[in-house]
């Protein structure tokens, strides 16, 4: 949401959406467990029950005039190619928010309050952004990693071991108004702040009129500042980061501001009364509970698997980044373009409809936080990786003394590995984390897993599937 959220100026670099300036800052979405077309899906599901809470206002003038708007912001959104779908809420407060996939909601309190085009654009922009970085999907990700812990980072979606988008998104909160879809981190607000400065400039408007809008939130009436679960106006340092990314764009010299049309649609807004507020929505309407995740189990699994054969066979991921060799004995388990789990028969539990490796190897692609202004290397991505891992599953801590650096097939990678008592199937495991520098400081990473008695009879299967390694970057992500 766009309204009194705080922010830092902390970023994810990455690479540039086309069609803005080469020195602009680079943004690119985080880790996600969903592919973009699930991001439709879940915002389908969730605008259809968002839209039964909410009072969309149904004039066609005020909504062709958002929409014309927001259409020119999304040609210049980047990310994939989303239907962007754009309703007016009849709701006072100052306050925007989207759902994944593209659906974007503009509370009248923004239109009411804009004195140009140019601030309903930096709403909008901002919404866009969310959308197009996949934030939503991003921190439904994050939380389902939370609760289901090692299992889920190799981002196994569908198939034999995945949990499904709407399984995860239930598991989450559900669909609907869910708090990942309305509430961000500062990091992901500073994001979408700076890629909607970018689109703005993109589009024809100055991203002046998004600091602009800004600053009428600080002076108005602070009922109209009430949103979904949002305390605080925008902070100083929200502001002057817009004002510095707009010193590296290509700004017009006389930017959108269209202020008579606005006008129109504020008379024609007046006409209908005044608004409730969106506290007056939310208790005159259904309420949406969120779901307590289910039970684990703190017995010990049995489980029994197969000795790891001699001979090897070799996997090729689909967009061709990496090959590598795993036992024959044992099987791929696919997840988007990049991701797979290779386990033997049996080495996937299933605790409470959940599951959990016990033995096996998940391979996937990690773009790592980048706090050290775009000096990356294979260690600070490696570390934050680590972070990443032991957030999820805080059972698991490094084990001292194991971090060492590899050539795998003339490329520098790191090895390190954990160990911890697995809440969820009451086994000590033992977790060996590999690591591979793309071009880009992203990473390729294996985690290897086995119970902790057994590390050492399978240290042979992991050197092995270490050294057959090959990464290709022209095979992308």
């Amino acid at each position: 949401m766009i309204a009194r959220r705080t922010l830092s100026a902390v970023l994810v670099t990455v690479m540039l959406m086309p069609g803005i300036a080469l020195a602009q800052t680079k943004v690119k979405p985080g880790f996600n467990l969903f592919s973009a077309e699930q991001d439709v899906e879940v915002g389908q599901q969730s605008a259809a029950q968002a839209e039964q809470q909410l009072p969309i206002l149904r004039d066609s003038a005020v909504q062709n005039y958002v929409n014309r708007i927001g259409q020119r912001l999304a040609a210049n959104a980047g990310g994939p190619n989303f239907q962007y779908q754009f309703r007016v809420v009849n709701a006072s407060d100052i306050n925007a928010f989207a759902l994944p996939g593209g659906f974007v909601y503009v509370n009248r309190g923004v239109l009411d309050q804009a004195r140009n085009e140019g601030e309903v654009a930096g709403v909008l922009a901002h919404e866009i952004s969310h959308v197009a970085l996949r934030h939503g999907t991003h921190q439904a990700s994050k939380a389902y990693a939370a609760q289901a812990g090692l299992s889920i980072l190799g981002g196994l979606l569908g198939g034999h071991v995945g949990a499904g988008a709407a399984n995860i998104i239930n598991e989450v909160g559900g669909f609907g108004l869910n708090v990942l879809f309305l509430k961000y981190s500062r990091e992901l607000e500073t994001q979408a702040d700076v890629r909607g400065s970018q689109i703005l400039a993109a589009s024809g408007y100055s991203p002046a009129d998004m600091v602009s809008f800004f600053k009428t939130l600080e002076s108005v009436d602070q009922s109209k500042k009430t949103n979904w679960l949002s305390d605080h106006p925008a902070p100083p340092d929200r502001i002057a980061r817009i004002q510095r990314e707009q010193q590296m764009l290509r700004v017009s010299a006389t930017p959108t501001t269209n202020v008579a049309e606005l006008r129109n649609v504020q008379a024609r807004l007046r006409g209908y009364g005044s608004a409730p507020t969106t506290e007056q929505i939310a208790r005159s309407g259904p309420q949406s509970g969120r779901r307590q995740p289910s039970m684990t189990s703190n017995s010990s699994m049995d489980v029994n698997v197969p000795a790891p054969s001699a001979s090897l066979r070799s996997y090729t991921n689909r967009s061709g980044l990496y090959r590598i060799a795993y036992p024959s004995n044992w099987q791929v388990y696919e997840s988007g373009s990049t991701g797979a789990m290779i386990a033997p028969q049996g080495g996937v539990g299933d605790v409470n409809g959940r599951n959990e490796v016990v033995y096996g190897a998940i391979i996937n692609h990690y773009a790592p936080f980048d706090n050290n202004g775009g000096n990356v290397t294979l260690t600070t991505a490696t570390n934050d990786l680590l972070n990443q891992i032991v957030h999820d599953s805080p059972h698991l801590s490094v084990i001292s003394g194991t971090s060492q650096r590899l050539n795998v097939n003339g490329g520098q990678a790191l090895a390190v590995s954990l160990h911890g008592r697995n809440p969820n199937t009451g086994i000590n495991e033992r977790v060996t984390v590999v690591t591979r520098q793309l071009a880009d400081d992203h990473l390729i990473y294996m985690l290897f897993v086995t119970p902790e008695q057994e590390a050492g009879r399978y240290r042979g299967v992991l050197n092995s599937m270490v050294n057959s390694i090959e990464v290709n970057e022209t095979g992308r992500h």
